[in-house]
This record gives structure tokens, C-alpha cells and sequence, in this order.
């Protein structure tokens, strides 16, 4: 399967990174969104040296503890790194 750069996507969210507002992906199935978000995040990991990223993705197991809210944000916090850029992505939401 092709993958289909989404550069002007891409830019977009690079554009707003530090606004304090939630940025929300959306899309018909199968669009792109979780590969964009991939692009993201090694953006990120990349070019932000002080980033902490916490990646969740619901299509995956491991993470099956977490669909309460209370256990989602309990998760979070415990991975937050005070003094760093926190990035908290969540795919399949």
C-alpha cells in the first residue's frame, strides 16, 4: 500500500504546537489520521528535545485498562513530566 504524504496536514498541527487548545483528527475511515498522527509524533521526537510524548492507542490491548476516564487520566498523569513539553496523543479514541 502507497502512503500518501499529508505535508499541508502535517504543517498544520506543526503550526499550532504550544497553542493551549485540544487538537482533534477527524476523518472518514481509513483516511490517514493514524498515520498523521505517526508523522507527528516523530516530528516531534525530532525537532522538540525537551518533548515527553504519551502515545495511546486504543487498537492495541495493552491499553484496554484505560477506557474509564479515571484510569485515562490517572495514566496520563502518572507519565507527565513536570519541566518538559507534554504531548499527550491519543489514536482510535
Amino acid at each position: 500500500m502507497k502512503l500518501i504524504e499529508r505535508k499541508q496536514y502535517l504543517d498544520k498541527m506543526i503550526h499550532v504546537i504550544g497553542t493551549p487548545d485540544i487538537k482533534v483528527l477527524t476523518g472518514v475511515r481509513r483516511s490517514g489520521k493514524s498515520k498523521l498522527l505517526e508523522a507527528f509524533k516523530v516530528y516531534v521526537q525530532k525537532n522538540i528535545p525537551n518533548a515527553n510524548i504519551i502515545h495511546i492507542n486504543f487498537n492495541l490491548s495493552k491499553y484496554d485498562n484505560l477506557k474509564k476516564y479515571k484510569d485515562l487520566n490517572e495514566y496520563i498523569e502518572s507519565n507527565y513530566m513536570e519541566g518538559r513539553d507534554n504531548f499527550v496523543l491519543i489514536d482510535e479514541i
